[in-house]
């Protein structure tokens, strides 16, 4: 399978609008160092594509038939893309966890067609066995592990560490090729609801053989000098996704 990393910034993106950080100004500089909100496709053996948060409008990057979207929770950073989404032109699933679902998605939910996804649950999807568990944010959010033919990965975003039965579940199938987690703040600061980098860093080592760090904030490290830090400390054990990335698993 393929992962597609289309926006991998946090709620503000970056640049975030009128901010001039040192993050918000190297962005307008590099291009590569822009990010838009957290949206990841994964693109099947067979070539057909799920995705997993809709952040941003994903048309311009994606504008192929989904089998389905997943949403880890409905903070709107996360569902963004679903407003201009749910016009599209074919009925398409959308699952998604009960808690603090969005009104209007709900109520003219277009041709999406939402169901609740119960941490535990697992649904086949193509040639994708995808399986929901719990992490540790402000309202219900789902993580999920995906699996194809052998091969596994964990999207691990919004949280801050994992729940004690979400780790006993992936250490019981790690080593998984890949854990995708959330960075969204510098080295040592220290939040309720997101990992820093090296929080994040500490969890994808224990889980996968390699991690991508997503869901970066400007509040985060430059791209620049976040990329050194990481390549310096975890060589290329751990890495930082950027907008575009495609990773082969």
């Amino acid at each position: 399978m393929l992962v597609y990393f289309i926006g991998t910034g946090g709620s503000e993106g970056i640049p975030a609008h009128l901010c001039t950080c040192s993050t918000c100004n190297e962005a307008r500089n590099f291009g590569f160092a822009q990010r838009k909100p957290s949206t990841l496709a994964i693109i099947t053996d067979n070539k057909r594509a799920v995705l997993f948060d809709v952040g941003t409008d994903i048309r311009d990057s994606l504008n192929v038939p989904l089998e389905a979207v997943f949403l880890t929770h409905w903070h709107h950073d996360h569902i963004y893309g679903l407003y201009k989404l749910r016009w599209m032109a074919r009925e398409t699933p959308l699952y998604a966890p009960r808690g603090h679902a969005d009104a209007l998605i709900l109520r003219e939910p277009k041709n999406l067609k939402p169901r609740v996804m119960e941490p535990g649950e697992a649904l086949k999807i193509d040639t994708l066995k995808i399986t929901a568990f719990q992490l540790n944010h402000q309202v219900e959010t789902l993580g999920y592990l995906i699996e194809e033919d052998g091969k596994s990965i964990a999207i691990l975003y919004d949280t801050k560490g994992l729940p004690g039965g979400t780790w006993d579940f992936l250490l019981g199938r790690a080593p998984l090729r890949l854990a995708i987690v959330d960075a969204t703040y510098p080295p040592g600061f220290d939040d309720p609801y997101h990992n820093n980098v090296d929080e994040a860093a500490e969890i994808g080592l224990k889980l996968a053989e390699r991690t991508v760090l997503s869901h970066i904030s400007h509040k985060n490290l430059p791209f620049l000098e976040l990329t050194e830090y990481v390549r310096k400390r975890w060589g290329n054990r751990v890495l930082l996704a950027y907008d575009g990335m495609v990773f082969y698993v």
